[in-house]
């Protein structure tokens, strides 16, 4: 988990955390996890639940960074190939920062250059 300066910081990470998690599992279990070809990661949790808040109108979802990529605390944003170029395009834009790009091969997520 990230640094808490204080109480209500830690309360909101873990409330986000919930609710991040629960959309995953919806996502899983609708079958809707595989239809997103990358996964984008962030260098901290503020920066990709900053990236949250950009998300409406493309072919993504923000949920917990995937366990196929890293068994560990972070945000991730699935994101459709037709999406991907634009997407980076409007986080490069709105001053979003980016850990990593990760394209789905099979059941697993493999690192890319973008």
């Amino acid at each position: 988990m990230a640094e808490a300066k204080d109480w209500k910081e830690k309360l909101y990470f873990i409330v986000t955390g919930v609710r991040l998690h629960a959309k995953e599992f919806l996502i899983r279990k609708t079958g809707r996890f595989k239809k997103y070809d990358y996964c984008i990661s962030f260098p901290s949790i503020p920066e990709g639940l900053k990236a949250e808040k950009f998300l409406e109108g493309f072919d993504a979802v923000s949920i917990p960074i995937p366990d196929e990529i890293f068994e560990g605390c972070g945000v991730g944003v699935l994101v459709s190939e037709k999406d991907l170029d634009r997407l980076l395009s409007h986080f490069r834009e709105k001053g979003v920062l980016i850990s990593g790009i990760f394209k789905r091969k099979g059941d697993r997520f493999v690192e890319v250059e973008k």
